[in-house]
């Protein structure tokens, strides 16, 4: 009798069935449900930077999208309205400019050359946030953000702001939209076209795919959504500072959680970020208060070695 799998993608659905009871159904620590919180924005992170990677582009720069974001809702928050379909749009274009310059300048990069000047573009916004302190309250970084509004849904009124829970299952609704993104992005034409110029662009050129117009499209789409997600954490932590929201840190953390969870398959980055992130905060951290971010470089040196198509690759 033939055995049948269970496929892989099913059992990230089944996370997501778990992740979206167990608030409801167990007394939870604060801390737990704060640090799921964040693990889902990470996820969305990490599906924006796969964007790129589909193309056949490794990014080392995407703390200057999730920065810019973080800046343009903070400044408009305290500039300008503090509606947040106003900052989150406003960190969105930041981040999307960005990105496009940077898909139009480095157009003709590859490889290493492309992942060094992504990384060296890290540090143009995080000077100019440092050092405008007119604008930007410089190395002290911009405090008392807005935390998230109270949303009406009929009679009911859920404060975002005010309650860990509604942001959990606010962050958890971004996360199911973003891997909505990332599965189209996959399984589209779109998507096969992504393929095709990772491959061999000259030949999917031939074939009458636009290169430079495709990575140009999906770069700045990238930045968009990392931008969105750096707005968001703005909101959640009420501050920002340069060497907290353009760290390498949240360069690195996109590529980790994507090669962990599988590059391509469309849970793959989430499903990555859904193991790693808390392992490393809930059991980790306080183990290891000082070294608990070396996991990272031995999660790529294991996935590298030992499951190299990540964990979604074990199922079919």
């Amino acid at each position: 009798m033939k055995r049948h799998s269970i496929p892989s993608s099913a059992v990230f659905w089944a996370v997501i069935v778990v992740l979206a009871a167990w608030p409801l159904a167990t007394a939870h620590p604060q801390l737990v449900c704060r640090v799921f919180t964040m693990a889902f924005l990470y996820a969305v992170v990490a599906m924006a930077w796969n964007l790129t990677a589909l193309s056949g582009l490794i990014s080392l720069g995407h703390a200057a999208y999730f920065g810019l974001g973080a800046y343009g809702a903070a400044l408009m928050d305290h500039y300008g309205s503090g509606h947040l379909a106003v900052t989150l749009t406003a960190g969105a274009l930041a981040a999307g400019i960005y990105g496009a310059l940077c898909a139009a300048v480095f157009r003709n990069l590859r490889g290493a050359t492309f992942a060094l000047v992504t990384l060296a573009a890290v540090e143009i916004p995080k000077v100019i946030a440092d050092n405008w302190e007119s604008v930007t309250f410089g190395s002290l970084g911009l405090v008392g953000i807005r935390p998230l509004p109270v949303v009406r849904v009929g009679p009911v009124a859920i404060d975002l702001g005010g309650s860990l829970t509604a942001q959990y299952y606010a962050l958890l609704l971004v996360l199911l939209a973003g891997a909505w993104i990332h599965g189209k992005a996959i399984h589209s034409r779109w998507g096969w076209a992504l393929r095709a110029v990772r491959e061999d662009e000259q030949a999917a050129g031939v074939l009458g795919v636009p290169v430079y117009p495709l990575r140009w499209i999906v770069m700045t789409l990238s930045a968009v959504l990392t931008g969105l997600c750096g707005g968001l954490y703005a909101h959640l932590h009420g501050f920002v500072e340069p060497p907290v929201v353009f760290s390498a840190h949240l360069s690195a953390m996109p590529l980790v959680l994507s090669i962990l969870g599988g590059r391509f398959r469309w849970f793959g980055p989430a499903l990555g970020a859904l193991v790693l992130y808390p392992l490393d905060q809930l059991v980790l951290h306080p183990v290891l208060p000082a070294g608990h971010a070396a996991v990272y470089g031995l999660v790529i040196v294991g996935s590298v070695l030992f499951f190299p198509n990540g964990l979604g690759s074990w199922k079919k």
